[in-house]
């Protein structure tokens, strides 16, 4: 895994050339022509007191940096240090118009002002709102470093408040760009332009539509340079104001994606966001359908909403194909249309792309792509760290351990690194023994491949990620010999261990998914020193001991790094059959080029591919390292993290104490999947291809809690409303049931404050367990909590977490 050195130069201009303008993600700017929800923009300028789109250097200070490079930001807390410096200013020659619609929201965005302010740095402000009920607060915000979160409360005319966490990204990011819904071709520095892009993103917050909102009190984040938050756009969608009986449905936002359900004829997802604005439930007896009517597509899978509270939402999709003689890819109106017993509501037209088009080698293309429904539902992979760094397998323990998969780096640290990688090399191997000597180690002598896909399977998972090539640039797979001998093949052990690794797992476990991790750059490659930076710098390495040049062993003499390593090594993979290119450290690239290829390349097999977010572009999915979110980030994420408290490679220093257990893994799932994250969890084999005991007992048992819970993770979506109450309680949705689950056992009563989709009548049943299946009372109090009366025989049936069902 990446634990990212110190770099002083930004590659974004080598990466793709800058936009003209400002770009809305296209995966979500759709324009309705008819039937738009009537959000209200929010007149915040007195508020403002930033400035973050300049016209040249010195003309805003968005990060208030100053243009001074100084005051660096750790980011990272192990191994080498990652640092970056944030100057500077969004372009005002691309701000966005003063008023536009987004995602079916209504917005207002400051106008360029030479003197004036254009967005707030959140400081625990308190904003007016015209009194009114309201269903959400949809902000366009960015922060300066980092993910930022904080609480936005709501305050209500009874006196009565309602909070809700709102997750930023930072403005700009590299080598990990971050995907924005506002994305502008550059950022203004201390007298430069840098061409990495900078981005806005937009939040929603549910609000509590069955009461008068009359003021919102923005998160006070303090004034610490680098870690603000600024927003520079608020709206509000308001529910009916005067509700009559049943519900009523308005379409927030509908899109044509390029995403589909049926393998054999591409049935194209259509997205539907839909509002009940009304004070009655969509319930089974007025369940509402949803169908396009087009002169270019044809409904085939119709979208079903089974319930639906008043002030909830619900993201539908419906599946469509070409009518005959119509182009894939060509565009033209299509309407959708809600009906319903005695549900009112309203058509929606919007501008639609008519099939699944393909990809051109750009970046506003590629961004266009996103993840599949299947990784959207896979929601648990695990992932393996396993190569040359196996050998040693040393990242030492307590506060000096880091990842074990960077010994090579860190033995070149000398006897300053933390891990002390220098000190125990010198003891175990002495100062001749060098980095590729363990290649002749790396014997996988011990590995059977149908053991390892056997486990995962074994331990509830949907797909893995092998790292095919670290950053020490050893290959698990085959290479042409013009590219790179540098592999598992033409060395050391003399296998192809990834296409192994595949083939077995289409054959004795074709359920999952295959996908490889790629380092772009690699630390001591000779080739790479003309695109080196921080951590890579490319050039052979040197025996820390004895300063000798050493040789690149496998190393193949190449005319350009990027263009005769990266992309037909990219294409190896794509060969190979990985379905997520699971990319590190970016830098200089050419992703776009690579990625439209595969991706055209494989619709054209009926696959659906993905790429993460480190290949130099934004891609499909961001990718937080042992990260957990306190709200839902509505882009989709995936948390990676080890069984080992700190390493992904194997680290014998490690005692077996310290690995993750069942209960850890459990609640990790349960808790990432209701923030729309999935749950990579990163194994560490040793070098003969033996995962160790403790890793495969707690896969296992972790595996069989997750299978007869599975209606609750897999296919299933985090709730509009809040992912979680309390610390210990979480939901997911699916269109034909609720889930509660609570991370304690229960003590005889659970009481929920949230709105969840309970009626009188339902009935809670339990989910997995020794009493699966069992009904529990459930009753709503007279303050509306819902009450669940759980009995000591239901408590004791389970372990690690409870789970409880509402059936629609």
């Amino acid at each position: 895994m990446a634990s990212i050195g110190k770099y002083w130069a930004l590659y974004g201009a080598l990466c793709s050339s800058a936009l003209s303008q400002v770009l809305f993600n296209p995966v979500n700017d759709f324009q309705p022509l008819a039937g738009q929800t009537p959000s209200i923009a929010l007149d915040v300028d007195t508020l403002f007191n930033n400035r973050g789109f300049g016209t040249v250097s010195g003309d805003a200070n968005f990060d208030g940096r100053g243009g001074k490079i100084g005051n660096l930001i750790t980011l990272s807390q192990s191994g080498p240090d990652w640092y970056t410096f944030m100057i500077g200013a969004y372009p005002a020659v691309d701000i966005p118009p003063s008023s536009f619609v987004y995602n079916g929201i209504n917005f207002s965005f400051p106008n360029y002002n030479a003197t004036g302010n254009d967005n707030i740095v959140v400081l625990g402000q308190t904003v007016n709102v015209p009194k009114g009920r309201y269903l959400s607060l949809e902000m366009l915000a960015a922060s300066e470093s980092g993910m930022q979160s904080g609480s936005v409360t709501a305050t209500y005319s009874d006196g009565t408040t309602s909070t809700g966490y709102v997750l930023v990204p930072p403005w700009w990011s590299w080598p990990y760009p971050e995907g924005g819904d506002l994305v502008f071709p550059y950022r203004i520095t201390d007298g430069d332009v840098d061409y990495n892009r900078t981005n806005i993103f937009q939040t929603t917050n549910w609000l509590d539509s069955s009461k008068d909102l009359i003021s919102l009190t923005l998160p006070n984040l303090g004034t610490g340079v680098g870690s603000r938050m600024h927003v520079f756009s608020m709206s509000l969608t308001p529910v009916s104001s005067a509700p009559a009986p049943g519900p009523n449905l308005e379409i927030q936002f509908a899109r044509s994606t390029q995403k589909w359900v049926d393998e054999s004829d591409k049935t194209q997802i259509i997205e539907v966001v839909v509002n009940n604005v009304g004070s009655d439930f969509v319930l089974s007896n007025n369940s509402v359908s949803l169908t396009v009517e087009s002169p270019g597509l044809h409904t085939v899978q119709k979208g079903l909403i089974k319930r639906l509270r008043p002030g909830d939402q619900v993201t539908v999709d419906v599946g469509v194909v070409n009518k005959p003689g119509i182009k894939p890819g060509s565009t033209g109106n299509a309407t959708i249309v809600l009906s319903g017993h005695n549900v009112r509501s309203h058509r929606y037209t919007f501008n639609a792309t008519y099939g699944i088009g393909t990809y051109e080698p750009t970046y506003e293309s590629v961004y266009s792509h996103e993840s599949p429904n299947w990784y959207n539902n896979a929601k648990y992979g695990i992932f393996i760290h396993w190569g040359v760094y196996s050998v040693p397998g040393w990242g030492n323990t307590g506060n000096r351990e880091s990842y074990a998969e960077w010994y090579w780096w860190a033995l070149n640290q000398g006897p300053d690194s933390s891990s002390q990688t220098y000190q125990y090399h010198q003891q175990m191997y002495g100062p001749n023994v060098v980095y590729d000597d363990f290649i002749q180690n790396f014997t996988a002598d011990a590995w059977d491949p149908k053991e390892w896909v056997d486990l995962f399977a074994d331990a509830g998972a949907n797909y893995f990620v092998q790292v095919s090539k670290h950053h020490d640039g050893y290959a698990l797979f085959d290479l042409p010999a013009n590219v790179s001998k540098r592999t598992s093949v033409a060395q050391y052990p003399h296998r192809n261990l990834l296409k192994e690794l595949f083939d077995a797992a289409q054959k004795y476990q074709p359920h999952l998914h295959r996908a490889a991790y790629y380092s772009l750059p690699e630390w001591f490659n000779p080739a790479y020193a003309k695109y080196g930076f921080g951590s890579w710098p490319g050039g052979n390495a040197t025996n820390p001991f004895t300063n000798e040049t050493l040789p690149y062993t496998g190393f193949v003499d190449v005319s350009d790094y990027i263009e005769d390593i990266i992309i037909p090594q990219m294409n190896a993979l794509a060969e190979l059959g990985s379905e997520i290119m699971w990319c590190d450290i970016g830098g200089p690239n050419k992703t776009a080029e690579f990625a439209s290829s595969w991706f055209n390349r494989a619709a054209q097999q009926n696959r659906q591919v993905l790429m993460n977010s480190r290949c130099g572009l934004p891609g499909d999915f961001d990718t937080p390292e042992y990260a957990r979110y306190s709200g839902v980030q509505v882009r989709k994420w995936e948390s990676n993290l080890g069984m080992d408290p700190f390493s992904f490679g194997y680290n014998r220093a490690t005692p077996l104490s310290g690995y993750m257990n069942v209960s850890t893994i459990v609640t990790s799932l349960v808790d990432i999947i209701s923030k729309n994250g999935n749950f990579l969890l990163d194994i560490g084999p040793q070098a003969n291809g033996t995962i160790l005991e403790v890793e495969q007992t707690n896969l296992r048992d972790a595996g069989v809690w997750i299978k007869s819970h599975a209606e609750a993770i897999f296919n299933t979506s985090y709730w509009f409303v809040t992912p979680e109450e309390g610390q210990n309680i979480r939901f997911t949705t699916t269109p034909e049931a609720f889930y509660i689950m609570s991370l304690s056992q229960p003590n005889s009563i659970i009481a929920l404050n949230s709105p969840i989709p309970w009626v009188p009548g339902d009935k809670v049943t339990v989910v997995g367990g020794s009493q699966h299946g069992k009904v529990v009372p459930s009753q709503q109090l007279s303050n509306g909590s819902v009450q669940f009366n759980v009995s000591q025989s239901v408590a004791d049936a389970d372990q690690y977490v409870w789970v409880f069902k509402i059936t629609y």
